[in-house]
C-alpha cells in the first residue's frame, strides 16, 4: 500500500511539474491565434488591425503591433508586487516612448512608476488654437483607477520649453513649465507652475467635471496681457470627462 501511494505521489508530482514547463514555456505568439481577423471596412464596423508579430515567452517577451496607423515596439515582463499580479511594460513609436508596471488589484488597475516622453506637436488636436513645439516628460508615480474612477494619483510633468505660435500669427518662446499632479480629499488636481514658482493654470477633477482656471500669470509668461495681479483668475471652462474622481 505504501508503495503504491508513493508510486501515485511521484506520478502527480511529474504531471504537475509537466504543466507547470508547459505553461512557462508557452511562447507568446500564442496570443495572435485569438487577435480579431482583419474585415473589409463597413459603415457600422471598424477594421481590425493586423496581428501583432510577438517573440520569446507569454510572461516575458516583446513584438510590434499597429497602432492607429503607427508602428508600436512593445515589450514586456511579468513582475508581481506583493501579492499583486501585473507586468513591466515599455512602449515605443517614433518619439514616443514611455515604461512603467501595470497590475490588477481586486477589481482596481494600477499604474506605478511609468515613465513618458512625446513631442508637444502630438497634443495640437487638443489645442487647435495654437501650435507648439518642444517636449513634454510625464512622470506617474501611481494611478489606482477602479472601473472609471480615480482612485489615486500623484505624479510630474515637465515641459521642456519652445516656441508657440499663436492664432494671429504671433510666435513666443516660452520657459519650461512645471507640472505637479496629486490628490488632495478625494480631488485629482493638476497645478502648471512657471520657472518662478508661480502658479500659471490649475484643473481639479470633481466628480465627472474637470474644472480649469488660469490665472494671469499665463497670458503674461506668453507676452499676452500687460502688467496686473499674477494670481488674478482669467479664464474658467468646466468640462464633462470620462472617468470621475474619488466618491467616497
Amino acid at each position: 500500500m505504501g508503495a503504491l501511494l508513493r508510486y501515485a505521489g511521484l506520478t502527480a508530482f511529474f504531471i504537475l511539474s509537466l504543466l507547470f514547463f508547459l505553461v512557462a514555456l508557452m511562447p507568446a505568439a500564442v496570443i495572435t491565434s485569438q487577435w480579431p481577423t482583419a474585415r473589409a471596412p463597413t459603415a457600422d464596423a471598424l477594421v481590425a488591425p493586423p496581428p501583432p508579430t510577438l517573440y520569446g515567452l507569454w510572461w516575458n517577451g516583446q513584438g510590434r503591433m499597429q497602432w492607429q496607423g503607427q508602428s508600436l515596439d512593445v515589450s514586456w515582463r511579468l513582475d508581481w508586487h506583493g501579492l499583486t499580479p501585473g507586468i513591466q511594460l515599455a512602449l515605443q513609436s517614433g518619439q514616443v516612448n514611455a515604461r512603467g508596471w501595470l497590475g490588477a488589484d481586486w477589481g482596481s488597475w494600477r499604474l506605478e512608476q511609468w515613465q513618458a516622453s512625446l513631442p508637444v506637436n502630438l497634443l495640437a488636436p487638443l489645442f487647435p488654437q495654437a501650435q507648439a513645439d518642444g517636449k513634454l516628460d510625464i512622470e506617474l508615480s501611481t494611478l489606482q483607477l477602479t472601473g472609471r474612477e480615480i482612485r489615486a494619483v500623484r505624479g510630474q510633468l515637465q515641459y521642456s520649453g519652445g516656441t508657440v505660435t499663436l492664432p494671429q500669427g504671433m510666435t513666443t518662446a516660452v520657459p519650461a513649465i512645471h507640472g505637479d499632479l496629486t490628490m488632495e480629499q478625494q480631488t485629482p488636481r493638476l497645478q502648471l507652475t512657471g520657472p518662478d514658482q508661480q502658479a500659471l493654470a490649475e484643473a481639479t477633477l470633481e466628480g465627472k467635471t474637470l474644472n480649469l482656471q488660469v490665472f494671469r500669470a499665463l497670458p503674461q509668461l506668453l507676452d499676452m496681457s500687460a502688467a496686473g495681479n499674477a494670481s488674478e483668475v482669467v479664464f474658467r471652462s468646466r468640462q464633462p470627462m470620462p472617468v470621475s474622481a474619488r466618491s467616497g
